[in-house]
């Protein structure tokens, strides 16, 4: 599964100091996403138990069974992203594991298709079986995080391209959007912490910049290659 061409390293990782914050933040928004799931929860399981008890009383294929059932479909749809989010919220980044890189990188696919941030995009799976040992929660991030770029950079729309497989020792994960890629300028600090395009829209710079530390965290790398018109990011991690 080779990927080409004259790979864009990241030089610098984020201090001590800002690793620790950022830390903080993470685990501060883990907890409020599962406070707010458990809110959740409560109403839905209501409207699930209404809309089943409406289902077995309505005629099948009436205009109001129709709706009844949307409702239940929707609600149904809700729960799985709820229990993605408390998925999320419930793994500690600290600890890690023989686990299946496919998996890890799936799963994390699948929240985002359960999401707004799938909106317009179609994105395009390609996996073959890799074990490494890692921790689940930050590689989640990780690809969180390239899957949040590809989106951003495809506003109108194309396509997001996911493939996991193996090259030789390494396990490899590439991420790959038909944007209209990265200027050279860019590239340059692509991996810096604090840079970003899009300082008015909700950037904040971290989120590369902590993917590469995460990889080189697990004695991998992550960089932004010259392979296809859009941006292609590899990331490579040791197999078990």
């Amino acid at each position: 599964m080779p990927v080409g061409t004259e790979a864009q390293t990241g030089m610098e990782t984020l201090a001590p100091y800002e690793q620790l914050v950022q830390s903080g933040k993470l685990v501060a928004i883990g907890e409020l996403a599962a406070g707010v799931a458990h809110e959740i929860n409560n109403p839905l399981f209501a409207i699930l138990a209404l809309s089943e008890f409406l289902l077995k009383e309505l005629e099948p294929g009436s205009r109001p069974y129709e709706r009844a059932e949307l409702i239940h479909t929707t609600g149904l749809e809700i729960k799985e992203i709820v229990r993605g989010l408390l998925d999320f919220a419930r793994e500690s980044s600290d600890e890690r594991s023989a686990l299946s890189l496919d998996d890890v990188v799936r799963q994390t696919v699948d929240l985002v298709r359960r999401t707004n941030m799938n909106k317009g995009i179609q994105i395009v799976e390609t996996y073959e079986p890799v074990m490494i040992d890692a921790s689940g929660s930050q590689l989640k991030q990780l690809i969180l995080n390239l899957l949040g770029n590809a989106r951003h950079a495809s506003p109108d729309g194309g396509e997001i391209h996911v493939s996991v497989g193996r090259e030789g020792a390494d396990a490899i994960v590439i991420v790959a959007d038909d944007g209209p890629g990265v200027d050279a300028a860019v590239r340059e600090r692509i991996f810096e912490p604090f840079f970003t395009t899009r300082r008015y829209s909700g950037g904040t710079g971290l989120g590369l910049s902590i993917g590469l530390g995460i990889a080189q965290a697990h004695g991998g790398s992550l960089a932004l290659v010259d392979e296809g018109p859009g941006a292609t990011f590899v990331l490579r991690l040791p197999t078990v």
